[in-house]
């Protein structure tokens, strides 16, 4: 029997109730560092060691930046500002999605949002207790990004201490702008588009796609010689929509510069303009939770249907056909795992951003003029996008691979009934991983070697090497996603974050490192030898080049198959020995 949402009681004040959420949230916080604290130290010691190899890495990227434009004078100038923006004003939209996304579902999926519309409580102290979580989820990738940067920038320019305290002003201010927008909008889709939210949420993504292909793309295409004073006007040109004064990413960029230039009142100028704009935009997203949150989540719970959806059985015929050599049983798992695929807008957008960006700028080789550039460095440039190119795939299956055996242990009892014994089951999964990840990587390095005129020994030799980390990585997801499952989390971006899921990014590190690493190096010392400044240095002539590459082609055929093969043989056996 359904309960009745109880109004808010007139002997509790808000002043009462606010003081109740912040007993919980403090509450939930202090066990979450309690079980962390508490927990694995393995665990512990793995986080925050990724973490910091993480944020270093990014910091000595942003700090070679700014050296790098140093030596062109442009550090000082307003090209850095320009920067600024276009990266603010790109984490702006990221914000939008990503709070949005999660206060949508701990608003209107989660449980807990049952249980406190029960409790006599107003909808805007509900919402104001889900936004605030929502932000601190949402916004640690921001500090991530932008505490390097920062950091990279103040020493460049010699900034005083007291600018990394302001930055955390601004910091906190500015997440509240993107976070209060995403807010309105969740609630508005769910009260006049109950049924249709990944259809507004595709709508929306497909428009951010298509507004960052068309930038990338005039940025390909800016003229004049790199860094020349004419391509820098240009490129500042085709940025400038950045600067709009009535965006927060040009008051935050601009707050930021005038202040490390030490015009601070310029600087507290934007620092409240920011702040007066979050309290005004987060006050508009309470007033529509009060007015409309109830409404809305009665009409998310009271259109759920059962009706059929009818679509897609031409790509599923399509499918039989094309593996109809697997069994039926597995035929059939598998299709089951590309139809959530298929409609799970959260993977194939963010699958469609990172590869559709990478072909785009496969494609616009060429016009970059790589194709043009010597042996050496269309066979380095050639490796490298290799490199990105598995780096991206390895997030790919950490984010939505690993976790698929953690989300499918509560619904086991039907996969039980399937006639398939256990492994079959993981062998399916990893059919499934590895035939998505080997279409699409595929076809991204034969259309960039391609671009950069490769010879068809290479292209093959590259084929090959995808081939064994498609493989590769599949299987290590797989395998640690049967071996280290999570079966009382439901969310697969919290599988994901888990020790299980950093487990198995930093074993797919490991191993893109030792493929891409072991085939680059034979490779590199002998195209070395082909160029004018690397004839007194040790490089391979044809003889030697042919041994070494065989022997690094035979090392990671080893490398590949003890990759692909022990993760899977150690999942096996304990998804075969687990209870449900």
């Amino acid at each position: 029997m359904s309960t009745i949402p109880l109004p808010p009681s007139s002997t509790t004040t808000a002043g009462q109730t606010a003081r109740a959420f912040r007993g919980l949230r403090l509450r939930l916080a202090h066990n979450v560092i309690q079980g962390v604290l508490s927990g694995s130290r393995l665990r512990l010691s793995m986080v925050v060691i990724c973490t910091t190899i993480f944020w270093a890495g990014l910091f000595f990227l942003f700090f070679g930046g700014f050296q790098f434009l140093e030596m062109y004078g442009a550090l000082s100038g307003d090209f850095v500002e320009y920067i600024f923006s276009l990266f603010f004003l790109s984490l702006l939209v990221m914000l939008f999605f990503s709070t949005g996304i999660i206060l949508y579902s701990g608003l209107f999926q989660r449980k807990e949002a049952a249980f406190l519309m029960t409790m006599p409580a107003a909808a805007d102290r509900v919402f104001a207790y889900k936004f605030f979580e929502s932000i601190a989820i949402s916004s640690w990738a921001f500090i991530l990004l932008g505490s390097p940067l920062m950091a990279a920038y103040g020493i460049s320019v010699a900034v005083h201490w007291s600018f990394y305290v302001v930055f955390l002003a601004f910091l906190f201010a500015f997440v509240l702008i993107p976070g209060s927008v995403g807010a309105v909008a969740a609630v508005l889709v769910a009260r006049f588009f109950p049924r249709r939210q990944k259809t507004v949420l595709a709508m929306l993504g497909g428009l951010v796609i298509l507004g960052a292909i068309s930038l990338v793309s005039q940025l390909l295409r800016t003229p004049g010689d790199t860094f020349s004073s004419d391509w820098l006007d240009s490129l500042l040109g085709r940025i400038s929509f950045c600067q709009n004064a009535l965006l927060p990413s040009r008051w935050m960029s601009k707050g930021l510069v005038e202040t490390a230039k030490g015009n601070w009142p310029q600087g507290m100028f934007y620092l409240a303009v920011i702040a007066g704009h979050a309290g005004v935009l987060y006050l508009l997203a309470a007033v529509v939770a009060r007015d409309l949150y109830r409404t809305a989540y009665s009409r998310v719970q009271g259109e759920r249907t059962t009706k059929r959806r009818v679509g897609g059985y031409g790509l599923d015929n399509l499918f039989h056909k094309v593996f109809g050599f697997l069994a039926r049983p597995i035929r059939l798992l598998i299709l089951k795992d590309l139809r959530t695929f298929r409609r799970d807008p959260a993977q194939w957008s963010q699958f469609l951003i990172f590869f559709g960006l990478l072909a785009l700028y496969f494609v616009s080789i060429r016009r970059i003029g790589y194709d043009t550039q010597k042996p050496y460095w269309r066979n380095l440039i050639s490796f490298l996008n290799i490199g990105v190119t598995a780096l991206i795939l390895s997030t790919f299956t950490s984010r939505f691979i690993f976790p698929l055996m953690s989300l499918e242990g509560r619904n086991f009892w039907v996969l039980g009934l399937l006639p398939l014994s256990r492994s079959s089951i993981l062998w399916g999964k990893f059919v499934f991983s590895t035939g998505i990840s080997l279409v699409s990587t595929e076809v991204l390095i034969v259309l960039g070697d391609l671009m950069l005129r490769m010879p068809p020994t290479m292209i093959l030799l590259h084929m090959g090497m995808v081939l064994i980390l498609c493989l590769g990585l599949s299987g290590i997801s797989v395998g640690l996603g049967a071996r280290l499952p999570n079966l009382k989390e439901d969310d697969p971006s919290r599988i994901a974050a888990g020790f299980g899921g950093t487990l198995n990014l930093l074993v797919s590190l490991v191993f893109i490192f030792l493929i891409v690493s072991s085939l680059a190096l034979p490779c590199h010392l002998y195209f070395l030898g082909q160029d004018e400044f690397g004839s007194g240095s040790f490089t391979l002539n044809e003889s030697q080049f042919h041994f070494w590459l065989g022997v690094a082609i035979a090392g990671s055929l080893v490398v590949g198959a003890v990759g692909t093969l022990l993760p899977l043989r150690i999942g096996i056996k304990a998804f075969r020995r687990m209870e449900f």
